[in-house]
């Protein structure tokens, strides 16, 4: 039986753990967006007569109200669950790299190796998550472009969650506000002479960051772009912690 000391760890297992969980995330959130782009008032109205049962009439929401309660819903929801994996991937991440400093130490202490695993991961995790990702990027160099996004994506989210929605004063900085980062990919569109003079278009892929300001008191609610832009910046933090990892496996020659 394999040792901790002796322990296979799989970063593309890990990899593939954490992405599937977005990519499902991802398609559930399409499949919602298509179909609400189908419904009108006539279908939801027709829907509802046919259940005929309902838990009060008197409080049924009017089309609008229900588009809007069930977008701002769906995005609660995929959000939270999201940025469910970012707190894993840090613990998972101190973690492996701490072992891999054991494995480097050459050390077949059994008492150090649960100080690693218990000890210190219970110090780590009584961290706040600002303080985990300056303790990630100080001791093993690790670190993401979009940790302000995350840490952005974050703050709106305990509002959806606890506030009704609403951004808050708890939420928001000192000015009252709260920047939305997304990391998004864009489509653009030039176009070049081609060899006989006509011009030809070409389509690039160009990665940038969508920003804007919410205000509190501000009712929250993202577009269909922001709402999938907000996992693939999920996403783009996992790829760049795994790497980072895979970087400091190599460092200290832990790497198979």
């Amino acid at each position: 039986m394999a040792t901790p000391e002796t322990a296979t760890i799989s970063l593309e297992e890990m990899a593939n753990r954490y992405l599937d969980s977005l990519q499902k995330t991802h398609d559930m959130v399409c499949y919602t967006l298509a179909g609400s782009r189908k419904i009108n008032e006539s279908d939801y109205d027709d829907f509802s007569q046919q259940l005929q049962v309902m838990p009060r009439q008197p409080s049924r929401l009017a089309f609008e109200q229900a588009k809007k309660s069930s977008e701002q819903w769906l995005l609660r929801n995929s959000l939270s669950d999201s940025l469910a994996l970012v707190m894993p991937v840090l613990e998972d991440s101190r973690t492996i790299c701490a072992l891999c400093d054991f494995k480097a130490s050459g050390s077949k202490d059994e008492a150090e190796l649960q100080k690693v695993s218990n000890e210190q991961r219970a110090d780590f995790l009584k961290k706040p998550i600002e303080e985990k990702f300056a303790y990630l990027k100080e001791t093993y160099s690790l670190e993401t472009e979009v940790e302000d996004h995350i840490l952005s994506l974050m703050e709106i989210t305990k509002a959806l969650m606890a506030k009704g929605g609403v951004l808050t004063a708890d939420e928001a900085d000192e000015n009252g506000e709260r920047k939305l980062q997304i990391r998004s990919v864009q489509i653009v569109q030039s176009s070049e002479p081609a060899g006989g003079g006509a011009a030809s278009v070409n389509l690039t892929r160009r990665v940038g960051d969508v920003e804007r300001v919410l205000k509190v008191g501000e009712e929250i609610h993202f577009s269909k772009a922001e709402q999938i832009g907000a996992i693939l910046t999920v996403g783009i933090f996992v790829t760049d912690i795994l790497r980072g990892i895979q970087a400091y496996a190599e460092k200290t020659g832990a790497a198979s």
